[in-house]
């Protein structure tokens, strides 16, 4: 499988190849919806990424928002959603592309569940995230 980033000016038209993988991923949490995804994706606050088998079927998706730090620039794994989709094969071409866009780390909030999965391809947990909603 190959990770292929979907370039802005085509995502509108290819929305309907991954929204499904996109909303799976999405329901999991409050932070945004399916539709505040595809803004910031049509917009170009965030980058979409595919994957793609040897046929050019599709299995899955990922979006990418970028923050600039002091010290880093940080990809973070906003959305992914698919199956079979965390190997370190997958995990070396989402680096690739974001270093290309200056990323010098990456980063994702994750569940439990999705954490340890990440632990395979070599992230580390750094911290806790705690909220408490007001």
């Amino acid at each position: 499988m190959i990770i292929q980033h979907l370039h802005q000016h085509y995502c509108a038209q290819n929305w309907n190849l991954v929204e499904h993988y996109i909303k799976d991923a999405v329901q999991h949490g409050d932070d945004y919806s399916i539709e505040q995804v595809k803004v910031y994706v049509l917009s170009g606050a965030w980058i979409l990424l595919v994957i793609l088998d040897e046929d050019k079927n599709t299995h899955g998706a990922l979006t990418v928002s970028f923050e600039n730090g002091a010290n880093n620039r940080t990809a973070i794994i906003t959305t992914l959603g698919g199956k079979t989709v965390v190997n370190k094969k997958l995990f070396e071409q989402v680096c690739n592309i974001v270093k290309n866009y200056g990323a010098t780390r990456v980063q994702c909030y994750a569940r439990d569940s999705a954490a340890r999965l990440y632990q395979h391809v070599g992230f580390s947990k750094k911290a806790t995230l705690m909220e408490y909603k007001l």
